[in-house]
């Protein structure tokens, strides 16, 4: 019988594989429903490994399924690949350097994190193949978590729904477990057509003065953001044709998301009919907030105790040194701050141990933070259909932004292929504990199916409406 031991080294065994298609995607930082290269890398591994692939599915060419064994229990990994947009830069750098001006670059580390959930899919595999156990293990292959809700359209697909539990990681500048929640979200971009004696600019400006007061009335927890995209400006002679503005609201649930852009969109409708404009309204695909799972966190946080944090040399340490002069003044005290704030009375002793760090090696303790983290994720919308959990590894120098060229630039490095081999391990020795104890994932699904019913699951999907103020 194999042990989770030899499964750790069958991971580092086969290591350099997993290396070179995180530094192929890495290289190619491709956006989101475009990561053809991407999804076909991780793909091709995985069919390496005897796995069974599915492409295209939920209608969207970049994602795929991939499968291996037959029978109970289905667990799934979940792995991206997109990049983000404008933040392309050279490796290893600590000046703004972009290797293609208004490029990709992988800003938000998904071309380790896919890497690591299909790595930790092929332990399970080895896993039962070796013990000849019973069991499904499927990899998600999910496109466009930067906006595009790839998991939101897969979910809504059906994917999901025979799958036992779910798993997941991000690559951060911290080491636990995501025990927190996370922000609902919906984007709308609403465009205002002139003509016939109507004004755009007018439709708009009476939008903007409708929506600065509807904020009077939203609740605290609310994040806007709008930018305006065709400002509508007049020409000679004549009446502003057209006028196109972008809004975001986020806030703690899905609920409070529906309501406030209806009483949005009502404000919009009103400024199309006050101008004589025609209204068009297209609704981004949104993110739901997070139905935590608390028994599969604390399985994951026991192996990610097994395995420890990313195993650093001399050189990682000088490594992370310099990347860390790249940081902004103070930038210590902002990571601090959350610290404080999602830990407490804890908190102060995990600060003691990092203060004055170029990297932080420490692994912060179990807790279940209630707290809505100022960030939305398209895997919040899958927990809603299976028990799902994260870990987090650090990857990259401390006070590191998320989105920034300088997380970028260290996206090449060895502490960030460590960081990807920890996670694999944690991740693939969590689904090993449900494939072999049938206690465990019993007490997962209980949690979830006791829990679901306390609350009405509607996917922020997205549409298009269309509203003639002339009428």
């Amino acid at each position: 019988m194999i042990t989770e031991n030899e499964i750790l080294e069958l991971i580092e065994k086969k290591r350099q594989n997993y290396i070179d298609a995180s530094l192929k995607i890495w290289d190619w930082a491709e956006p989101i429903f475009q990561e053809y290269k991407s999804s076909e890398c991780l793909a091709g591994l995985l069919r390496d490994e005897g796995f069974q692939i599915t492409s295209g599915v939920a209608g969207m060419p970049t994602a795929f399924v991939a499968e291996w064994g037959e029978g109970q229990p289905v667990i799934g990994f979940m792995g991206e690949y997109d990049a983000l947009p404008g933040i392309s830069q050279e490796a290893d750098t600590t000046e703004r350097k972009p290797i293609k001006p208004g490029g990709c670059g992988h800003g938000c580390g998904h071309h380790i994190l896919g890497t690591a959930a299909a790595a930790a899919a092929v332990a399970c595999k080895d896993y039962l193949e070796s013990n000849h156990r019973r069991g499904t293990v499927r990899f998600y292959g999910c496109p466009a978590e930067e906006g595009g809700g790839g998991k939101v359209l897969m979910n809504n697909a059906g994917l999901f729904d025979d799958c036992a539990a779910a798993i997941s990681w991000h690559p951060t500048d911290d080491n636990g477990i995501w025990s927190i929640n996370f922000h609902a979200q919906q984007k709308v971009e609403y465009t205002f057509e002139g003509g016939n004696g109507a004004s755009a600019l007018d439709g708009l400006n009476l939008f903007l003065m409708g929506a600065q007061n509807l904020r009077h009335h939203l609740e605290p927890c609310f994040v806007v953001r709008s930018s305006i995209l065709e400002t509508g400006d007049e020409r000679e002679g004549e009446l502003p044709k057209r006028a196109k503005i972008l809004y975001s609201y986020r806030a703690h649930t899905g609920a409070q998301i529906r309501e406030a852009m209806s009483l949005l969109h009502c404000v919009a409708k009103g400024a199309a009919v006050a101008s004589g404009c025609r209204l068009t309204a297209e609704y981004k695909t949104g993110y739901s907030e997070l139905l935590p799972n608390r028994s599969l966190e604390r399985i994951m946080y026991s192996k990610y105790e097994k395995v420890g944090t990313v195993p650093m040399t001399e050189e990682d340490w000088r490594y992370a040194e310099k990347m860390h002069q790249a940081m902004p003044d103070g930038c210590e005290e902002p990571t601090f701050d959350l610290m404080r704030l999602l830990y407490e009375e804890q908190a102060e002793d995990i600060i003691e141990r990092v203060k004055g760090k170029p990297y932080n090696d420490v692994l912060y303790p179990f807790r279940e933070i209630e707290i809505h983290k100022p960030g939305s994720t398209d895997i919040c919308d899958v927990s809603w259909t299976t028990p799902t959990a994260q870990c987090v590894v650090a990857c990259y120098a401390k006070d590191t932004l998320g989105h920034s060229w300088q997380e970028v630039a260290q996206g090449r490095s060895g502490i960030c292929m460590k960081g990807m081999l920890v996670a694999a391990k944690v991740m693939g020795l969590t689904g090993i504990e449900l494939f072999s104890n049938p206690e465990a994932l019993k007490a997962v699904r209980e949690e979830f199916e006791r829990k679901r019913p306390n609350y009405t699951y509607i996917p922020l999907n997205a549409r298009t409406v269309t509203e003639n103020g002339r009428e």
